[in-house]
C-alpha cells in the first residue's frame, strides 16, 4: 500500500514539472508578444506595412491557444493541469500535511521556509481539517480553471483545430478573454507546484539576466538588395 501511494506522489511530481514546463512556455511567449506590440506602438515609422506585425500576432495567437487546450485537455492519457487536478482531487487525502512540510526545518513561525509558517499556509489554503488536502478546495480550483478556459477551447475546436462549416466556423474571441485564461492558468500551476514541492512561485514569467530586446536597438537591414 505504501509503495502505491509513493508511486501516484511521484507520478504526480513528475507530470506537474512537465506542466511547469508548458504553463512557463506560454507566460514567456506572451511577455515577449507584449515586448513586441509596444515596440512597435512606441515606433510610428515601423507600423506600416505590417504584413510582418500581423504574421507575428497570428503565431502568437494560435501558439497561445493550442499551449491552452494542451493545459486543459481532460483526455485519458494526456498528462495536463486539468488530469493532475482531478487525480489528486480523487486522492486528494495522499496529500497530507507532512508531506508538505517534508523538506522545512523547524523555525520561528516569520521565515517563509520554516515548517510553522508552511503549516500555517497549508492550512490556509489547501487543507480544512489541519491533516490532508481538502477535496472541495481542489474541486473549486478545476471549476475556476474551466470557468475561464471554457470559452477559449470552445473557439479552438470550432475554428483553429477544425475548421467547422457556417458560423461556428467564423467565431471571434476577445484578447481579454485569452489573457483570462492565461492567467487563471499561471495561478492555479503556481499554487499546486508550490503544494507538490517545487517551491512558492509568484508567477511563471523568468526575469531576463541579459536585455531581450537588444536586437531591437540594431539595424536590421543592411543591404539594400534585400
Amino acid at each position: 500500500m505504501e509503495n502505491k501511494i509513493h508511486s501516484k506522489l511521484d507520478k504526480w511530481i513528475r507530470y506537474s514539472n512537465d506542466i511547469r514546463v508548458d504553463a512557463q512556455n506560454l507566460m514567456i511567449k506572451t511577455k515577449l508578444y507584449d515586448d513586441y506590440i509596444e515596440i512597435v506602438k512606441a515606433n510610428k515609422s515601423i507600423q506600416n506595412p505590417d504584413d510582418f506585425h500581423q504574421w507575428i500576432m497570428r503565431n502568437y495567437f494560435e501558439s497561445a491557444l493550442m499551449s491552452i487546450r494542451r493545459l486543459t485537455d481532460d483526455h485519458r492519457g494526456c498528462i495536463s493541469l486539468i488530469n493532475l487536478l482531478e487525480d489528486m482531487k480523487c486522492y486528494h487525502h495522499l496529500i497530507t500535511k507532512n508531506f508538505y512540510l517534508r523538506d522545512l526545518k523547524n523555525g520561528d513561525g516569520l521565515i517563509p521556509t520554516t515548517k510553522d509558517y508552511a503549516s500555517d499556509w497549508f492550512d490556509e489554503n489547501y487543507s480544512t481539517n489541519d491533516k490532508d488536502l481538502d477535496q472541495n478546495i481542489v474541486e473549486s480550483d478545476i471549476g475556476e480553471l474551466k470557468k475561464q478556459t471554457q470559452l477559449v477551447e470552445k473557439f479552438i475546436d470550432n475554428t483553429l483545430a477544425h475548421k467547422n462549416k457556417g458560423s461556428r466556423g467564423k467565431q471571434a474571441i476577445k484578447t481579454e478573454k485569452i489573457r483570462q485564461a492565461i492567467k487563471k492558468i499561471e495561478e492555479v500551476t503556481c499554487k499546486y507546484l508550490d503544494l507538490l514541492g517545487h517551491g512558492s512561485y509568484q508567477e511563471l514569467t523568468p526575469v531576463w539576466q541579459y536585455d531581450h530586446k537588444s536586437i531591437f536597438r540594431k539595424t536590421w537591414i543592411l543591404d539594400n538588395s534585400l
